[in-house]
């Protein structure tokens, strides 16, 4: 057998692949021999530092959130990014469901790609070693994957001093799952010099959407937890897609009751609950309230991302029939419903508003925080979810 160092990714992957359950890998000689691999690989936050890198604007924080779908459609990423006026002004930059050496985004390394193009330091933390090509048309896609690693990046054009990866607990488990990874969610947490020498504790996390409001919620005060470690009055930026949509997911039970709330539930009612998680159903919210956090006015009410009713990932979990009482609903809405999944908090720093500040070197203006709807490029959706965006005060 090779060594630990050795073994490539194809053949790490390769030998994961024959085990059909956690239990059974835990319990071999493979993994005892590779377990370190495994845990390099996952652990390890990967630097992208670039020379003579300025911030865009100076009297203020520009930050964007985004879940760019892997990086899919990477032309129309970096085009919005370069060329959007709201978000190439952005200094700081936190991405979800971000792609290293995965088939399906070009086997590229979207943060160090990103990080060279828009001349911005980076950092990579992954959460999964992907074990398939992804989902739907990705598996029938010609070539296969390098790296296969997929997570959560910062990019910044301040200085990062430091960074470290949370583990966060368990919500579903991808190993024995059709799309099979080996990994766990995660939190990537950076310490960013602000003008003026103040550090900003940025935190980029990347939710469970197969669990429940309160498996959301037991994640969240895990990373809140961890944050208590520093300084108490350190400026803290907390940002991510959240999955808040409301809902519980992953077993057959809990989409039955999902069923049975979007059948009796009025579309407009629904359409406003899932718009505002943070009023009862999603109690990740009140975790952040109770330790300071803030996040009403860091947010508008937009929704990040638009679900199809007609394609539906727990459909096999109902009955055939009912999918079609769901659509006849919601056709007068086209079929289409839209969640708030993306969100920044903070605690210790300060939203601005449209026009409160303007930087006078670059002539930026401040602008109320917002999601960025409807980008495309060439015909198609940059991502299945909109680009957040916060102006922020600079820490005192």
């Amino acid at each position: 057998m090779l060594s630990e160092h050795e073994i490539t990714y194809a053949e790490l992957i390769r030998e994961l692949k024959r085990f059909p359950t956690l239990r059974a890998l835990y319990r071999s000689d493979f993994y005892r021999r590779y377990a370190g691999r495994l845990r390099a690989l996952l652990e390890t936050v990967r630097w992208y530092v670039r020379e003579d890198v300025r911030p865009r604007v100076r009297a203020f924080v520009r930050a964007v959130h985004w879940n760019i779908e892997k990086g899919k459609n990477f032309e129309g990423l970096v085009h919005a990014l370069v060329a959007h006026p709201i978000l190439r002004e952005a200094d700081l930059l936190f991405l979800n469901e971000v792609d290293h050496g995965m088939n399906r985004s070009g086997n590229r390394e979207i943060t160090e790609e990103l990080s060279r193009v828009l001349g911005m330091h980076g950092i990579f933390a992954p959460a999964y070693l992907e074990l398939t090509k992804g989902v739907g048309a990705e598996r029938e896609l010609p070539g296969e994957n390098t790296t296969a690693l997929q997570g959560n990046a910062i990019l910044s054009r301040y200085p990062v001093r430091a960074a470290r990866i949370l583990s966060l607990p368990q919500g579903f488990e991808y190993f024995e799952f059709s799309e099979k990874r080996y990994g766990r969610r995660i939190a990537l947490v950076a310490e960013v010099e602000m003008p003026g020498g103040r550090a900003l504790r940025a935190v980029c996390t990347h939710l469970e959407t197969r669990t429940t409001p309160r498996g959301r919620a037991h994640q969240m005060a895990a990373i809140l937890d961890a944050l208590e470690d520093g300084e108490a009055n350190l400026p803290v930026l907390l940002v991510g897609d959240w999955n808040t949509s409301t809902f519980a997911r992953g077993t057959r039970w809990r989409a039955l009751r999902s069923l049975l709330r979007i059948l009796l539930v009025s579309a407009e009612r629904m359409q406003r609950e899932l718009c505002h998680p943070d009023r009862g159903r999603e109690p990740l919210f009140d975790r952040l309230r109770e330790r300071g956090y803030q996040y009403r006015e860091w947010n508008d009410e937009a929704p990040t991302h638009i679900l199809s009713v007609e394609v539906t990932e727990d459909a096999h979990y109902v009955p055939g029939f009912s999918h079609g009482w769901v659509i006849r609903k919601y056709r007068p809405q086209g079929c289409r419903i839209g969640l708030r999944l993306d969100w920044f908090a903070a605690r210790n720093l300060r939203p601005l508003s449209e026009g409160e500040v303007r930087d006078g070197e670059s002539g930026v203006s401040s602008v109320r925080p917002q999601t960025i709807s409807g980008l495309t490029y060439q015909g198609r959706p940059v991502s299945d979810h909109a680009p957040i965006v916060v102006d922020i005060a600079l820490p005192s």
